[in-house]
């Protein structure tokens, strides 16, 4: 199959043409689609994504996970291992490789640095390592002990995998929003931006002292932001990513009390958000993550301070790039955030469209809208600030490997597509 009139994102750039898929679509040789305005772009790739499977299936588990990952575009995604059971050990690793094997999704494993997440002893890292995990974390449970977290990022570098590291000080990181002018004005006890960058600070020191990779997640000030650039200058070996969301909303956004957008770490200030778009602008950042976080309607409808933090993102992740790319950032930088950048931080070949490479990419009109509401998201929670609302950009159609694994639309542009 060939598609033409394309406007088609290898990973790199946006070029206008023809692109061709084998063995894609039970079709004549030689046919051609033409896709008129349509976007093709390479699968996304959502390096800190929640699962919820083991143990937690009732918010979300690998298969309705998969589905709504396949609606937002995502072909790739990393499952981060607070699970109940930890993703601790070799078992738990094979248990989801062997689960995800049914779902399409190409999912990564990210194994736990300590057993439990409980900060107290190193989990089963060479085993994990074995077993195929493309990284570790203790995710949500900042590993306090100094002494301890040597040593993994010491395990971590013979193995050559990265620590991801969920920054913030347990100690300072017990209120509900950035702590600052709104979170006075709202009365709700807030999060200083020490709380990451005195965590980002050590994480720099000991990857400096132990040439491991330090991966920080979701960097939310400008703080941290200003301590990553540094040490990449210094040439330390240390990466980040940005949540979405933080992009898109900032503290003050909080006014209406709204548990849907209670999200850790909690959503920036002005001055901090300009700083995470003037760290994607030249690089410092290295990709933007969803934090996918699925939980109950019951479990969110509470009061705001007793909410659990976590948004869903899997299905509004291109939505919110074009609203972010409506304030200042070209569409090109975003998306290659969320597809060839983050591959290449992990070794993987994936985020991009190029011969030899597996044919994951998604069919999206960046001109068609759809109404985010309890019916048409694929996951099985609901917990976004954008329920109710019409976003715009659609995804037409997902394919992994050239199978079709979403798509409710068979007219495309000028065409009619013929799935396998």
């Amino acid at each position: 199959m060939i598609f033409e009139s394309a406007k088609i994102f290898d990973g790199e750039r946006f070029y206008s043409g023809e692109i061709s898929f084998e063995k894609t679509f039970v079709q004549r040789e030689g046919d051609r689609l033409d896709l008129g305005d349509v976007w093709i772009l390479p699968g996304l790739v959502d390096t800190h994504a929640h699962f919820r499977d083991p143990g937690q299936t009732k918010r979300e588990d690998l298969f309705s996970g998969a589905m709504a990952a396949f609606h937002g575009g995502i072909t790739t995604a990393f499952a981060m291992p607070n699970t109940t059971p930890a993703i601790d050990s070799e078992t738990m690793v094979i248990y989801l490789k062997e689960k995800a094997k049914k779902t399409n999704l190409d999912l990564k494993i990210v194994g736990a640095i300590t057993k439990n997440r409980d900060g107290k002893e190193l989990s089963e890292m060479l085993r994990m390592a074995r077993a195929g995990v493309v990284g570790f974390s203790d995710d949500g449970n900042f590993l306090d002990d100094a002494g301890l977290a040597r040593h993994a990022m010491e395990y971590a570098h013979e193995l050559g995998l990265p620590i991801i590291s969920h920054c913030q000080d347990k100690y300072l990181g017990k209120g509900h929003m950035r702590e600052g002018w709104f979170s006075t004005l709202y009365g709700i006890s807030g999060i200083p931006d020490v709380a990451e960058s005195i965590s980002v600070a050590r994480e720099i020191e000991l990857s400096y002292l132990t040439k491991a990779h330090i991966h920080i997640a979701h960097v939310s000030t400008a703080r941290s932001v200003n301590l990553i650039r540094q040490a990449k200058k210094d040439g330390i070996n240390v990466t980040c990513d940005v949540c979405i969301h933080h992009l898109v909303f900032k503290d003050e956004d909080l006014y209406d009390y709204d548990t849907y957008k209670k999200i850790n770490p909690p959503f920036p200030t002005s001055h901090d958000q300009r700083a995470l778009y003037e760290g994607i602008e030249d690089d410092t950042i290295d990709a933007i993550i969803t934090d996918h976080a699925p939980y109950l309607n019951e479990e969110k409808e509470v009061e705001f301070q007793s909410a659990p933090f976590g948004i869903i993102g899997f299905e509004t992740l291109l939505n919110e790039i074009i609203i972010v790319s409506k304030n200042g950032l070209k569409i090109e930088k975003l998306l290659k955030k969320v597809s060839s950048d983050p591959a290449k931080i992990y070794g993987l070949e994936v985020g991009r469209i190029k011969e030899g490479l597996p044919a994951n990419f998604v069919i999206f009109d960046p001109e068609g809208e759809w109404h985010v509401s309890k019916e048409t998201l694929m996951s099985r929670s609901s917990n976004t600030p954008f329920l109710g609302k019409r976003l715009k950009g659609r995804v037409i159609s997902t394919f992994v490997e050239g199978r079709q694994v979403f798509g409710d639309v068979e007219k495309i542009g000028k065409g009619i597509l013929h799935l396998a």
